[in-house]
């Protein structure tokens, strides 16, 4: 029996605005701003270049519903390259780019094959008038799917290979909002040869016969978000199913860690992270980079002081927009033993503050005067929320504060 090879990729987020980076530099933030167009312009690179039979999309191409003209003929654009070499698009839309939005009607390239948003269906593929294979999908009518979708995906007989799209969690998982929640077993018991995934953006392998598989999105967007990105390259045939991790996106979050046991001087703690940098910078990544300082040290009681955080951080900037390269130092954690509330005084009224934040349980009602203000609404997303990494950005921001009072 003949094989197939595809890219399976997922969670594009094409003209993402990185919301929160005003603060970086002019040159800096270009590259961030563009950097999902630039991953995306890799996956199609390497789909050329490995001369597969077909890519597939695990929804959300763009950022939002009502997606920009850019977005909108940046894709095309890229999927006419992909026309030029016979290599067909099969895609559908997931929670962020729902079809319930709004957005100017382009014509696409006759490779290109979206899923309609009423129920699954089949598409097939064909190569030399031979049916090689049926491709299932399902595109989101709206925000908020919550029904478990993937019970209503059914083979069709006619082809030796039946590859599932799905835009959705996980049974258990709390990485993302619930939407069109799955059961692993469920999905294995089906007669699919592969279940491409998305929403997830975290690469992930969910099980291997049949592979039910998350590629992660194509560029971290934010923070919690580390490591490489991209897509996988996968080919099947009738005896063996490989899946090859391939890298795409051009900009890295990372996590710096560094032990600080033996620093004794501000300059010996310089020399450590400038090291840290340096190596980093080899990968030849531009990368974003939070510092997070482990164990004990002298040196601890001089960060907390006056801006000392901020001065160091200016300067393990200073010259960065200039190069090729840039490794950009984002944030310096310390540890969590440094910054204990004994630092200040009982009756600190930010001490009152960070104890509510320990002890909430109901994060939507402490928001819920922000999403119902007139002009700060406006800077919020639509994206789930996670409430711990919020509870979490909210005590080191007290204590940030805490820090320079």
């Amino acid at each position: 029996m003949t094989s197939i090879r595809f890219l399976h990729t997922a969670d594009l987020h094409i003209d993402t605005p990185f919301k929160g980076l005003g603060y970086l530099p002019e040159t800096v933030l270009e590259k961030v701003k563009k950097s999902t167009f630039v991953s995306f312009q890799h996956i199609v690179s390497k789909a050329i270049s490995e001369n597969v039979d077909f890519v597939v999309i695990a929804g959300d191409l763009y950022d939002g519903a009502n997606r920009s003209l850019t977005a909108q003929m940046f894709l095309k654009k890229e999927f006419q390259r992909l026309a030029d070499y016979a290599i067909q698009v099969y895609a559908i839309h997931g929670n962020h780019d729902h079809l319930s939005g709004e957005w100017a009607q382009i014509t696409w390239p006759g490779n290109v094959h979206y899923f309609s948003g009423e129920v699954p269906e089949m598409l097939p593929y064909k190569k030399e008038g031979k049916v090689l294979a049926h491709i299932y999908g399902y595109s989101y009518p709206k925000r908020a799917v919550t029904e478990n979708i993937s019970t209503q995906y059914a083979k069709v007989e006619g082809a030796p290979y039946h590859i599932a799209l799905l835009h959705g969690t996980a049974g258990g998982s709390t990485e993302h909002a619930n939407y069109a929640p799955f059961i692993v077993n469920e999905l294995n018991r089906k007669p699919f040869d592969y279940w491409a995934l998305g929403h997830i953006h975290k690469r992930t392998v969910l099980n291997q016969d049949p592979y039910i598989a998350y590629p992660g999105n194509i560029q971290g967007l934010n923070p919690k978000e580390t490591g490489v990105k991209g897509c996988y390259l996968v080919e099947l045939s009738d005896h063996n199913t490989t899946v090859d991790f391939v890298e795409s996106a051009p900009s890295l979050w990372e996590e710096l860690e560094l032990q600080i046991d033996d620093i004794t001087e501000i300059d010996q703690l310089i020399q450590r992270i400038q090291q840290g940098k340096e190596i980093l910078r080899a990968t030849g990544k531009n990368t974003i980079v939070t510092v997070k300082l482990l164990g004990s040290s002298e040196i601890i009681d001089l960060l907390i002081k006056g801006k000392t955080i901020e001065e160091l951080i200016q300067l393990l900037q200073d010259g960065e927009d200039e190069e090729n390269v840039f490794v950009w130092i984002h944030r310096i954690k310390l540890p969590k033993e440094g910054l204990q509330l004994a630092h200040v005084s009982e009756s600190h009224f930010i001490n009152e503050i960070v104890s509510v934040l320990e002890t909430t349980d109901n994060l939507d009602e402490i928001l819920e005067p922000l999403w119902k203000h007139r002009k700060a609404k406006k800077f919020l997303t639509e994206e789930e929320l996670d409430e711990q990494e919020i509870l979490e950005e909210a005590r080191q921001l007290l204590l940030d504060s805490m820090i320079h009072t």
